[in-house]
């Protein structure tokens, strides 16, 4: 693996699992202690299990991980250098090409998406564009960027966890593929996020995490042109039940990150919202997430038609 992810993926990715949660390592002794993590070189998306097999196996790829801390950095310098301290209440035009930082790390999360999308296996990081370190400096877009990576990827990894730990099974009807991967997003959080206060730094980290990781399966439904339904639950769905079961009708700053990536992607996929005008981030985001649904059940019309 010539990737720069690779120091990621060696030294921090392991532990990611138990520092994301560090309150509650005592219960790997008992519900989590027989799986094995495996690293795949391959390009294409890999978060999975096979709980049949003992003990039980995880596998992540190299891609999976590239797409999630290319995402993580455009996601955060999009957010913090464009859109932190905006209102929601009249159009506004954004240009990411006005900032070069912005704008180079867009073209490395394009790069990463369409790797995906065309199923690429290169392992060919592009020269002259940001790219995991080392050692990056403490607090630095780069650290930033490896911090965010390695809490998505550790939910990730808990859904993963909670498919073993609730008994779950592969191969089965997508009915029951369903059901299992709501319960497994539903255990993987409350493991992450339960007992945490919803003002402290800690939860929104976690959350922002979490929440990272759905925008980019949502993002990447929005590119290629699937976003779920099937095996697995709609991705913005499983975006907006978890922020409604953690947060319910609470503002949040999650709620307005949501909202500024998801718009970010669903405008660059050739959408646009039917409304532009909103009394706050939350209302911005369920009108969002409102469209895709439509989207998405006119579309089920039309194949079942």
């Amino acid at each position: 693996m010539q990737s720069p992810i690779r120091h990621l993926m060696m030294t921090n990715l392991p532990n990611s699992v138990f520092n994301i949660a560090p309150e509650r390592q005592a219960q790997f002794g008992t519900s989590l202690d027989n799986f094995d993590l495996i690293y795949v070189s391959q390009r294409r998306w890999k978060f999975c299990c096979f709980p049949e097999r003992t003990p039980c196996e995880i596998w992540v790829s190299r891609g999976a991980v590239e797409l999630m801390w290319c995402a993580s950095l455009a996601h955060f310098l999009f957010y913090t250098r464009m859109i932190k301290g905006r209102k929601f209440d009249q159009p506004t035009v954004i240009d990411p090409q006005s900032d070069s930082v912005v704008h180079d790390a867009l073209r490395l999360l394009a790069w990463a998406i369409n790797g995906q999308l065309k199923r690429e296996e290169a392992d060919d990081w592009p020269q002259g564009l940001p790219c995991p370190l080392q050692s990056p400096a403490l607090e630095s877009n780069e650290n930033v960027a490896d911090e965010l990576c390695l809490v998505s990827c550790a939910y990730f990894l808990h859904h993963e966890l909670a498919h073993i730990r609730l008994g779950h099974s592969s191969g089965v009807n997508n009915a029951l593929s369903l059901s299992q991967e709501k319960d497994a997003d539903i255990a993987a959080a409350e493991w992450v996020l339960d007992g945490i206060s919803v003002d402290s730094p800690m939860f929104v980290k976690r959350m922002l995490g979490i929440v990272q990781g759905f925008l980019l399966t949502t993002a990447m439904g929005l590119y290629g042109g699937s976003l779920g339904g099937n095996t697995h639950p709609f991705s913005y769905d499983r975006l907006s039940s978890l922020l409604n079961r953690f947060l319910g009708n609470t503002p949040h700053v999650t709620k307005g990150i949501a909202f500024a990536i998801l718009d970010l992607h669903f405008q660059n996929s050739g959408r646009t919202l039917k409304k532009t005008v909103f009394p706050g981030p939350e209302e911005a985001l369920e009108a969002l997430c409102d469209q895709l649904a439509e989207e998405a059940h006119a579309k089920n019309s039309e194949v079942v038609a």
